[in-house]
């Protein structure tokens, strides 16, 4: 059997919002066209309350599919159980199958297999809640399994020691482990662990260079073949400068720029631009053209980045997680300018934009009141 696998088509990324729907058209039409069955992991929409033009395109995108989909839902789509996900939103209207915390499974020429998802949840309780998941599981032991979870994972990131490990995910009773919300394409554990990696560039990041697109995965074979899809290109740059002007700078930029341009005219570029201006310049006085779908980066002359690298670096001389280190700029930066507690914001922060934002309005609602 072959298995389609995307993940985070962030539909509606409101910076490459046209980028977004027609990279994930593609995917879907290519995917129906190659494989027999579709897995998507999550991140399906970039908010958690999509425009409702972003969810009749999402319909249209998932109602095109001739071929079965299931789906879990990504940290974007996470709410409180009171609340409407839009991953189920799209579920019911659609012929997606939703999973969160159940398995399915989908049966062709006599071959089976079985999916069990997991829906993103806090770092801090993915392990707990994947081995809770696991052992509610009825294994169908004469099918393929799969586990589909939207999580980070310790070893591919610089993050907390509470995130789910490969070392967690390796002794489970799975032939096949999918995850999303990492954006760039991964392959672990021989071949068992697949990120596909996301659909759409969503950060101006090196890493987003890759090329897009999605995994075929033989069951017969074992063996994930990824499936790059027609995209525009996204090019990261540096440029180093010394002893420059504002001339100097605007020009090796537009040179840039115009390089690239000549081939790839519709390209997405992002240009880091560093190094030493003119004395009494400062990087506030180097005046940047505007172009289309160019981000600039503009670093130059920056002592104070180098100064707070060197914090992060002596925090992190002290074992300080990445979570302890945000922790402690925010209440560096908050402290005696604030009404509300920085420690209980940091942990909203985490959790989701709509809580840091719901707490700082009682905030606001208790000083009125008091």
């Amino acid at each position: 059997m072959k298995i389609a696998i995307f993940s985070d088509t962030h539909l509606g990324y409101p910076r490459f919002e046209d980028d977004s729907y027609i990279q994930a058209e593609r995917a879907m039409a290519d995917a129906n066209e190659k494989a027999d069955v579709i897995l998507c992991a999550g991140d399906i929409f970039d908010t958690r309350i999509p425009k409702l033009e972003t969810l009749k395109k999402a319909i249209d995108i998932f109602n095109s599919s001739k071929i079965p989909v299931f789906a879990i839902f990504g940290n974007h789509e996470r709410r409180a159980r009171e609340m409407t996900n839009p991953v189920h939103l799209l579920g019911a209207a659609t012929k997606i199958t939703v999973l969160h915390g159940n398995a399915e499974t989908f049966e062709k020429n006599g071959e089976r297999i079985q999916i069990l998802g997991m829906g993103s949840v806090p770092e801090e309780y993915a392990e707990a809640a994947v081995r809770n998941v696991v052992e509610k599981y009825e294994k169908d032991e004469k099918a393929f399994t799969i586990l589909m979870i939207h999580q980070s994972i310790k070893e591919l990131m610089a993050g907390d020691e509470k995130e789910l490990s490969l070392e967690c995910l390796e002794p489970l009773p799975f032939d096949l482990i999918i995850n999303g919300h990492i954006h760039n394409t991964v392959s672990k554990l021989n071949g068992r662990f697949l990120i596909p990696g996301s659909t759409v560039i969503t950060q101006l990041k090196k890493e987003e260079t890759a090329p897009k697109g999605y995994y075929i995965y033989d069951t017969s074979a074992k063996k994930a073949t990824f499936i790059e899809i027609d995209s525009r290109k996204f090019f990261y740059e540096k440029i180093i400068v010394d002893d420059a002007g504002d001339s100097d700078v605007r020009k090796a930029v537009a040179e840039k720029i115009e390089g690239i341009r000549k081939d790839f005219p519709d390209a997405i570029i992002a240009i880091k631009v560093e190094g030493k201006l003119k004395e009494g310049l400062t990087a506030r006085d180097i005046s940047m053209q505007e172009y289309q779908n160019v981000y600039i980066d503009n670093r130059l002359d920056s002592k104070d980045l180098g100064t707070k690298l060197e914090r992060i670096r002596e925090m992190r001389n002290q074992k300080l997680s990445v979570r302890e280190i945000g922790l402690k700029n925010l209440l560096d930066k908050t402290r005696g300018k604030t009404d509300f507690d920085g420690a209980v914001f940091f942990e909203k922060l985490l959790e989701g934009t709509e809580e840091a934002l719901e707490y700082l309005e009682q905030n606001k609602k208790k000083a009125r009141e008091f």
